[in-house]
């Protein structure tokens, strides 16, 4: 999921084009089959000027399902000594599959059904006092080595992709939000949304994945020939499923409108209600109210991520977190205490499962064969859910982002190594269960 984090309101369609000054390569095998590599990337030049040109989404009239009230209406933390996850640790099965020779990392995550994975880049220089970053555009890997493409005055805070040819960012162009940009068939196209939705879509809180798109109570989805806008029925900044996104033989998606999407709040938006796409209208989905313990001060409830395996088999991932009142750290801060917490909806009830005290979940993907992995605060532990197991695994660096192909057991991650003098290198890795 490209998951992330990033918000918004209402209009959309077709983008600008300008060409490329260099055609990109085709992804002619699946990325990471290769050695690790730490190639040079090539350069495509698309033309980045300001959106010209606006579009206005196509709205999606009619009502929406009835809400479906929470079972159960609330779950209560167990004692701090519980931990219902469990997790066993586990060799890792995560791999690098390239590394940069410069300083930088990559960020956002996109991989499509043909393997094509895309990637937001950042480059790091150290100046006198700190570590300076800037972005660096997009990137695409085609299984050997990257083709970059610059984006100058162009800031991205989601990323979507289906193929090689088809991918999209979501943003802000010289300050401005509402910015589309679309790679198709070897065209890059930017246009600026109107309305409400130029206002918001773009900034912190928007999120993307496959041919969905989520900021705030509106939805674009992208038809395969036009943009959709869809009300939601409940605020939404993290975004799963969607048709031909999903994991394994329970995944839903194929063919279904848009297949099965759901929303729930994202990292920057307190705890509210998810919300389903069943290919036809949106239903709100209400979630039980996850409790800090006893006497906690400012407790904050984020549901990071939401992973979809089937109709029936949905997983909302994230974490509570509290001040321990008249407790301080060795700098004399108020204490902060977290627990992660992952929630099973069957089609009807909720089941919560409460990690120990520590990090939290912010990230989760389908693994392909009708589980899970998660990723947590830590940026380096991943967690995976198969057969009503949990076992762990790490990775010698930091993940910015997961991201499954669709339709296989190949997840990837984005990141970087670890600091080196306070710098770091971008690191794509795989996992496949084979």
């Amino acid at each position: 999921m490209s998951r992330v984090a990033r918000f918004c309101t209402a209009g959309l369609a077709v983008l600008a084009v300008a060409a490329c000054t260099s055609t990109p390569p085709t992804a002619t095998e699946a990325p990471g089959t290769g050695a690790a590599t730490t190639t040079r990337p090539g350069t495509a030049t698309p033309s980045t000027s300001a959106p010209s040109t606006s579009i206005s989404p196509v709205p999606v009239l009619g009502g929406g399902r009835p809400a479906l009230p929470a079972k159960p209406a609330a779950c209560a933390q167990p004692p701090a000594a519980t931990d219902d996850i469990r997790a066993t640790k586990a060799a890792s099965g995560w791999r690098v599959v390239s590394t940069d020779e410069g300083y930088g990392k990559l960020h956002d995550l996109a991989v499509g059904r043909d393997g094509a994975v895309w990637a937001t880049h950042l480059t790091q220089r150290l100046t006198a006092e700190a570590v300076e970053t800037a972005f660096a555009g997009l990137r695409r890997w085609d299984g050997k080595g990257w083709t970059s493409y610059p984006l100058p005055s162009v800031q991205v805070t989601a990323l979507s992709a289906t193929s090689a040819a088809n991918a999209w960012v979501f943003g802000l162009a010289d300050g401005r939000t509402g910015l589309v940009g679309a790679f198709q068939n070897d065209t890059w196209a930017a246009r600026r949304l109107t309305g409400r939705l130029g206002d918001t879509f773009g900034a912190g809180g928007t999120a993307a994945r496959g041919a969905w798109a989520v900021s705030g109570t509106s939805a674009l989805w992208w038809t395969g020939s036009t943009w959709q806008h869809h009300d939601l029925p409940a605020p939404a900044g993290a975004v799963g499923g969607g048709s031909g996104s999903g994991g394994g033989s329970g995944n839903s998606g194929g063919g279904k409108r848009g297949g099965d999407v759901w929303t729930v709040s994202g990292p920057l938006i307190d705890q509210g209600p998810a919300a389903r796409w069943d290919g036809e209208a949106w239903q709100r989905i209400d979630l039980p109210t996850l409790g800090p313990p006893d006497k906690a001060e400012s407790p904050r409830v984020r549901l990071n991520d939401v992973v979809v395996l089937g109709p029936a088999d949905v997983w909302v991932v994230g974490g509570v977190s509290w001040l321990v009142p008249g407790e301080f750290t060795k700098d004399n801060e108020p204490l902060e205490r977290a627990r992660p917490v992952a929630l099973h909806w069957d089609g009807g009830e909720w089941r919560c499962r409460w990690g120990a005290l520590g990090p939290t979940f912010t990230q989760a993907e389908p693994d392909g064969r009708d589980g899970m992995w998660v990723l947590d605060s830590t940026g380096s532990r991943l967690l995976h859910f198969s057969r009503e197991r949990w076992t762990s695994q790490t990775v010698d660096g930091t993940i910015d982002a997961l991201a499954q192909r669709p339709g296989t057991s190949q997840v990837y991650a984005a990141g970087s190594s670890n600091p080196e003098k306070d710098l770091t290198r971008a690191i794509l890795w795989r996992t496949s269960l084979g």
